[in-house]
């Protein structure tokens, strides 16, 4: 037994290493710095401060990117668990085979590819002389190219078609698990489909769901190629003044600042929602 577990631990020491070597260390290097002072050269000097957390929550202008940010990626979480139930019971329960194939096709294609090719697909569209405009215009709705790019709305739209996927699979395993007897039986009793859906079938994906979500709340709340190229790096997200900072203005302290703030927050809403889940698995399942 002893040596079982030898080997076993053996076994996860190349993930461990590799996770402490470029996650977790990078992370504190990245927290370390935040902290540290800085000459007007940005150079790294000794001591440390913490005035840039400071900063950061008494400007107006980091308060509206944080809530901004909060508050975009959960409408988009929100979003995506409610486009991805029908898609997930599609996948579930498409009897024929083939329709299953191009469900599964049609809802894994999109991981294939590059989200900055994604996101410039998009472009393509909701340009003033995209494909949208002109075919509204084509078909006489419109007599002048709509804004349909660089705000906030095309975000979002980009966004959940970005993060759907992740939404849909974990629904999609939680709903194969899923006995067909139970809804059956609920309609052999005489209840409705849309009872059986919501009494039987969703308390049941509640896992799957909340799986789901915390994935999507996570990439959108970090992502900022989306933003960048559908937003024109004009909308205030976190993410965006992570990048300018990092990149344009080469302040690594402000920088690593913001981005312990986004993981806190995105730490401090998330830890509840997967605390509730376990108490209520334990409650349900025993």
């Amino acid at each position: 037994m002893h040596s079982k577990r030898i080997f076993n631990i053996s076994l996860l020491l190349p993930a461990l290493f590799f996770l402490l070597v470029f996650l977790l260390l990078p992370v504190l290097l990245l927290i370390v710095t935040a902290f540290r002072n800085q000459d007007a050269d940005m150079n790294l000097l000794p001591g440390y401060t913490v005035s840039r957390y400071v900063l950061i929550f008494t400007t107006p202008s980091y308060l509206n990117a944080i809530v901004m940010t909060i508050g975009i990626a959960l409408l988009t979480t929100l979003i995506c668990l409610v486009a991805a139930y029908p898609a997930a019971y599609l996948l579930t329960h498409a009897r024929n085979r083939t329709v299953h194939a191009a469900f599964y096709v049609i809802l894994v294609s999109p991981l294939l590819t590059s989200v900055v090719v994604r996101t410039f697909s998009w472009i393509v569209l909701l340009a003033q002389n995209g494909l949208v405009n002109q075919f509204l215009e084509k078909m006489g709705i419109i007599h002048a190219p709509l804004s349909l790019l660089w705000n906030m709305p095309a975000v979002i739209v980009a966004y959940v078609q970005v993060m759907l996927p992740f939404a849909v699979m974990p629904l999609v395993t939680t709903m194969g698990d899923i006995s067909p007897s139970l809804s059956k039986a609920s309609m052999s009793l005489g209840v409705g489909r849309v009872r059986t859906f919501f009494h039987v079938t969703m308390p049941l994906t509640i896992p799957g769901l909340v799986s789901g979500g915390v994935i999507v709340f996570s990439l959108t709340a970090g992502s900022y190629i989306t933003p960048l190229l559908i937003g024109g790096g004009r909308q205030p997200f976190l993410s965006l003044l992570i990048y300018q900072q990092a990149i344009q203005l080469m302040d690594l302290p402000m920088a690593g600042a913001l981005s312990t703030v986004l993981m806190i927050l995105v730490f401090v809403i998330i830890l509840p929602i997967e605390i509730l889940l376990k108490r209520w698995e334990a409650k349900v399942y025993g």
